[in-house]
């Protein structure tokens, strides 16, 4: 299920233009892509950040409506927040092609007891998201993981996960997703810990 967001044209461009927008709460945004010139664009603060809050991932496809016209496919490429003041300084929409395969990085969510965190050992999440690719309309909401026949001293890694047959895993298949560390072993574990 894809999402949806309200942008408008921005006519001026430039610091001076940014500014301008960020006084009347909106965030100045550019929508590009493979077959999409550059448009500049502004998007309402708040609905931004309402927008991120109940999503929590830019990894989803966005029905992107540009003042009323034809819906956009496009992910939120970057965001750029202001380092002290909580407000968004600038976004980037990317519109992709749905026919085109497309890597993304995807939330890691745990499921299950671990046997090994029963016995008193400490759960290590190595990767909090993973690459995956697939088309655009595709994206998975979230990688689930069964931890729960994960002992002391066991590490998952990526070759041993099974991906859904919509997408594939872009990481290296010897990346470490998931590891249970014995209580007594789990403070020098963290110094050697390559792979």
């Amino acid at each position: 299920m894809s999402l949806e967001l309200e942008a408008v044209q921005r006519q001026r461009t430039g610091k001076g233009g940014a500014r301008s927008v960020r006084r009347d709460q909106m965030v100045p945004a550019v929508l590009y892509g493979p077959k999409t010139p550059s448009t500049h664009l502004s998007v309402s603060s708040a609905v931004l950040e309402k927008f991120l809050r109940e999503t929590r991932s830019e990894s989803k496809l966005i029905n992107l409506k540009v003042e009323g016209g034809e819906p956009r496919q496009v992910l939120i490429r970057e965001i750029q927040t202001h380092p002290f003041r909580r407000r968004f300084l600038h976004v980037d929409f990317y519109e992709v092609p749905l026919d085109q395969e497309i890597t993304v990085e995807v939330t890691v969510e745990l499921v299950g007891d671990s046997i090994g965190v029963q016995k008193g050992g400490e759960l290590n999440l190595i990767q909090r998201t993973l690459a995956v690719r697939c088309l655009p309309n595709q994206i998975p909401e979230s990688i689930r993981i069964d931890i729960s026949k994960l002992d002391l001293g066991d590490v998952l890694h990526v070759e041993e996960l099974v991906a859904e047959s919509s997408y594939v895993f872009d990481d290296a298949p010897s990346t470490g997703v998931v590891s249970i560390e014995s209580p007594e072993s789990a403070a020098p574990a963290q110094e050697g810990s390559g792979k």
